[in-house]
């Protein structure tokens, strides 16, 4: 052994001896037994470098004057350089520094400068689209690894544009100064859509079920120009198979296998060929759970779950009762509780028993409540709709209902809540991530017919006031019929109170073939929950009592040549001015999702005005509104929702005398019966002039089916039935009128836009054979 060492210092001074001779001042390799190992490193220095900064190769160091040198560090070190994909060689050296100690330098090559970049060949992407998905510029360096990576990328893009067999050839010239110049030759290939989605395999499950288990579909001239389908997409093609796989799973095929699609050319484009190999069908076989249970209870622990003995298997169900039996502890506290289920396929019997596995954990409380994502909205508006709080113990149920009231705002697009660990096991923090939406937005409509010429009516809300989750709105009605002006404020949470406060003053004038009407008025409203329904309802019912004060004057009364008066005798009757003082209470239940894009729940809104309490007028007018949203079919692309409103009014005067026209129904129009222009139904007197009803029976009824969920557009079929009825008739359905319709509607960034086409089925005279709708709001 001492041999061995002395022989070892010999050589290590004799390249030390060496190096000193040929380098003079320069550095001598660093080998895994340098002779300045554990030296102290007195300076670090950079050579080759010419476009690379020092300081961006110093932050990639670990090695650090005053340290000792260590040979594992600087290997370490140059390999982080060469990380940096800026150099094609990097060594390091040491020399002797003054005083004691190395001076470690490192030594780079730098690799070619792209110059420039020549593109011949580009037709479908332009020549910035290209460069970005080749990462390419002027001034980088040339990785041709990293060229390579970013062809597949380009090829992936001409998939997309309907283009297949792209080839991309590149050529490097050298110019001076260590750059050169890069030349691509692209051949784009042949545009190429799907025709051809076929099922290799597939015996027990019929292709068209399949076909509408995958995203990826044939070309098809009236929607692929909307949607994108009909071209071949790599990553498409990945989620298909997963997708296919999950829809055997949920049908008892618990040993399916789907290969990797097949692409090949036929006649007129490609066809796309998903193998599969469906095994045999299986049913659940026994049931059991093991672990801590509730109360020690397997029957409490499996109470409620899907999977069933003999049932056909269903990894949806399995699925489902896993997060079932695991939301029962974490429920209760046991915010880590842990839930496996464990699969035992027996081919003999066909059969797939389950044993779920539990462990519960530790009690979890929660210590903090953290907020993100919302810039504009304050904590507190977050805060106040948490049904927990912090020091209260974990519960699952009050995190979902919390993000499903959090959603209901309508403030935001994205709602998250979720635990994180903390240095105590016992206990977590809550993260209540949002993304916020656009809560302003900007309602236009407009309405045309011959007696009434054209009527612009705007909407500007917003229903998140600097965050405080106030709503402020203004409604403006202007044009050839009607200048009118409302405004009203709505503070839903009072000091975070469960109370609410409501504020609005309108003035209105509107002008009729035969009069104009104008109302100006007051009115506050106090809500609170109706808590004696109990806490599970307190978010979804709501009482309110309002009290309003107008003051309505009806003038300017046509007349003939003669000067008669031709307008309706009802509106002769109530010509002049008269005051209302109506108290009205309210009662709304809420459960529809998102009033900016409904696709589940429903709301109720019950109302009863009644007037007399001074003022003029004496009636009173009971209204109720439905609304009610289902997802009928869910798909790639997002659910297929039936909608269906019914609203009712119905008023009468408490003196037996006619309803007050300011309160009257005139149906027609985007929000009532599309199938006809606005305000253009009800009854009207021998010259066709509308008067409205005092009573009104509407129904609306839509398909609403996603067309593109990334850019939010869905397409809507309708129909719609309904009509206002005068005092002395009773409701007559046999003159409710019909239309059917279809549209568009699009959660733009700015807001919700409805454009929607009704065609009358049963025309009068007077009525137009189409009617076009279109708005900017929600659809509520």
């Amino acid at each position: 052994m001492v041999n061995s060492y002395m022989k070892f210092n010999f050589v290590l001074a004799f390249l030390l001896c060496f190096a000193s001779t040929v380098y003079a001042q320069e550095a001598a390799p660093i080998q895994n037994a340098a002779p300045s190992q554990n030296a102290v490193i007195q300076g670090i220095e950079i050579f080759g470098n010419e476009r690379v900064e020092d300081e961006t190769i110093r932050l990639q160091l670990s090695s650090r004057p005053g340290e000792p040198m260590q040979s594992l560090r600087v290997s370490s070190d140059i390999k982080d350089i060469f990380k940096l994909g800026f150099f094609k060689d990097v060594t390091a050296k040491t020399k002797p520094a003054v005083g004691g100690g190395v001076i470690l330098a490192f030594f780079v090559k730098e690799k070619p400068a792209i110059r420039k970049v020549n593109i011949e060949g580009e037709e479908e992407l332009d020549e910035e689209d290209i460069l970005e998905k080749l990462s390419l510029g002027t001034q980088k360096f040339l990785d041709t690894r990293k060229i390579d990576l970013g062809i597949e990328e380009l090829k992936k893009a001409y998939q997309e544009e309907g283009l297949y067999g792209t080839k991309v050839e590149y050529k490097v010239k050298t110019i001076a100064e260590n750059q050169v110049d890069l030349d691509l030759d692209i051949d784009e290939g042949e545009e190429r859509k799907i025709r051809v989605v076929s099922f290799e395999g597939s015996k027990a499950i019929e292709p068209d079920d399949l076909s509408g288990q995958i995203d990826t579909s044939r070309y098809k001239w009236w929607s692929s120009w909307i949607t994108g389908s009909g071209t071949v997409k790599e990553e498409q093609l990945d989620s298909d198979v997963r997708k296919l796989s999950e829809h055997y799973l949920k049908n008892g095929y618990a040993e399916v296998k789907v290969g990797e699609p097949v692409v090949s050319n036929i006649k007129n484009g490609l066809k796309i060929t998903y193998k599969i190999t469906e095994g045999d069908k299986y049913s659940f076989g026994n049931i059991s759970v093991q672990g801590t249970l509730l109360n020690n209870s397997p029957a409490l622990t499996l109470e409620g779950v899907k999977s069933k003995k003999d049932q056909t298997f269903n990894v949806e169900y399995l699925r489902q009762d896993t997060f079932s039996i695991t939301d029962k502890f974490t429920d209760i506290g046991y915010a880590f509780a842990n839930v496996e289920p464990l699969t035992k396929i027996v081919r003999s019997s066909r059969r797939v028993d389950i044993q779920f596995q539990v462990s519960k954990g530790d009690l979890v409380n929660i210590d903090r409540i953290l907020f993100s994502g919302n810039t504009k909205t304050k904590d507190n508006v977050i805060r106040r709709s948490l049904k927990m709080n912090e020091q209260e113990l974990f519960s699952s149920s009050k995190i979902k209902r919390s993000q499903e009231l959090l959603q209901r705002l309508g403030y935001f697009d994205e709602v998250t809540i979720v635990p994180e660990p903390t240095d105590d096991k016992k206990k977590v923090n809550l993260n209540v991530g949002v993304k916020e939406a656009q809560t302003g937005t900007f309602s236009i409509g407009a309405g045309v017919s011959s007696g009434n010429g054209v009527l612009f009516n705007g909407r500007v809300s917003e229903n998140n006031l600097f965050g405080s989750g106030n709503s402020l709105s203004l409604d403006l009605s202007t044009g050839t019929t009607a200048n009118n002006f409302l405004l009203s404020f709505l503070n839903p949470r009072v000091n975070d109170t469960q109370w609410s406060l409501e504020t609005n003053a309108q003035s209105a004038l509107r002008r009729f073939n035969n009069f104009d009407r104008t109302i100006n008025g007051v009115g506050l409203t106090a809500g609170y929950p109706l808590w004696f329904l109990g806490r599970e309802y307190l978010d979804d019912v709501r009482g309110s009592i309002g009290y309003e004060y107008n003051n309505i004057t009806i003038d300017s009364l046509s007349k003939d040549a003669n000067g008669v008066i031709t307008a309706p005798q009802l509106v002769q009757d109530q010509a002049g001015s008269t005051t209302a003082s109506s108290i009205i209470p309210r009662l709304v239940r809420n459960t529809i999702d998102n009033p900016l894009d409904p696709t589940k729940g429903s709301r109720q809104n019950t109302s009863m005005e009644v007037a007399g309490l001074g003022g003029d007028q004496k009636f009173w007018l009971a209204q109720f509104h439905n609304a009610w949203f289902y997802p009928v079919i869910k798909t790639n692309s997002g659910d297929i929702v039936f909608s269906q409103r019914f609203n009712l009014g119905w008023g009468e005067t408490s003196n037996s005398g006619q309803f007050p026209l300011f309160r009257r129904f005139f149906p027609g129009g985007i929000d009532t019966n599309r199938g006809f222009a606005a305000r253009q139904l009800g009854p009207k007197d021998a010259q066709g002039n509308f008067y409205g009803g005092n009573k009104q029976i509407l129904g609306n009824f839509e398909m609403i089916y996603p067309i593109s969920q990334s850019i939010g557009l869905k397409g809507v079929f309708f129909y719609d039935v309904g009509n206002a009825f005068d005092d002395d008739t009773s409701v007559d359905f046999s003159k409710m009128r019909h239309a059917v319709g279809w549209g568009f509607r699009w959660r733009s960034p700015i807001a919700p836009i409805r454009i929607e086409i009704g065609y009358p089925l049963n025309k009068e005279e007077g009525d137009s054979s189409t009617a076009f709708n279109f708005s900017l709001g929600s659809p509520l």
